[in-house]
């Protein structure tokens, strides 16, 4: 089939948002497989025993959570038009996964530092804004994190961007920036687990939207 070198890396950028959120990323990479395949674009396939398709996703999304800038590289084993490829993914994709973009790949996934989100949160208390505000006040804000060593204590308190706070219908609704990528990835939930200690209350409902990933240098991954 040749050298790996004569053929083409893509990056494909897409949404998951409405019952596509449910979708594990074990499924995911099973549903990406099967309508690549379905939609006749050339994708390599790994040598040996068993091959399979040369697919890579920078930063999986955890189960339940919407995203507006998911990532998955493949390579092309002949040259397509970027605005095909799109077109027959968007084709075979369920409804609520959708191709926004295909560009040659200009960045590696382990620069990736940090993502944002969108959050709407509510809690079994009141004046959840104001609670808000004091717990990021605080000199620290603990939370245990597990890791792959064991569970670990954490200061959110440097780690969290609060890029807006604010309350609607005795929700929190937010924007924050965290980190993410191999170094430290910070999940949104952590927050809440140390505002529920603070507070004595529970999580009611949420909803999590990852709207952008970024670079150390704030740089938009691409």
């Amino acid at each position: 089939m040749g050298n790996v070198n004569e053929f083409k890396n893509i990056r494909i950028f897409f949404s998951k948002k409405g019952d596509a959120k449910y979708i594990s990323h074990l499924d995911l990479t099973r549903c990406m497989q099967r309508c690549i395949k379905r939609s006749g674009i050339p994708i390599w396939y790994t040598q040996g025993f068993h091959p399979h398709q040369y697919m890579t996703f920078a930063l999986p999304l955890a189960l339940g959570y919407e995203s507006e800038c998911e990532s998955v590289d493949i390579r092309l084993t002949e040259p397509m038009d970027f605005q095909e490829v799109k077109e027959r993914l968007n084709d075979a994709l369920p409804r609520d996964i959708r191709v926004h973009k295909v560009a040659d790949q200009q960045m590696d996934p382990k620069e990736i530092s940090f993502a944002d989100y969108k959050i709407q949160v509510a809690f079994s208390c009141d004046d959840v804004l104001t609670k808000f505000e004091k717990l990021m006040a605080m000199e620290r804000v603990n939370v245990e994190k597990r890791t792959k060593k064991g569970i670990k204590e954490v200061d959110l308190k440097p780690l969290v961007q609060v890029i807006s706070a604010g309350e609607e219908n005795d929700q929190l609704l937010l924007k924050l920036r965290l980190p993410a990528g191999n170094t430290l990835n910070i999940n949104p939930t952590l927050l809440f687990e140390a505002f529920c200690k603070a507070y004595h209350c529970e999580v009611e409902a949420y909803h999590i939207l990852r709207t952008g990933i970024f670079t150390g240098n704030l740089a938009e991954f691409c």
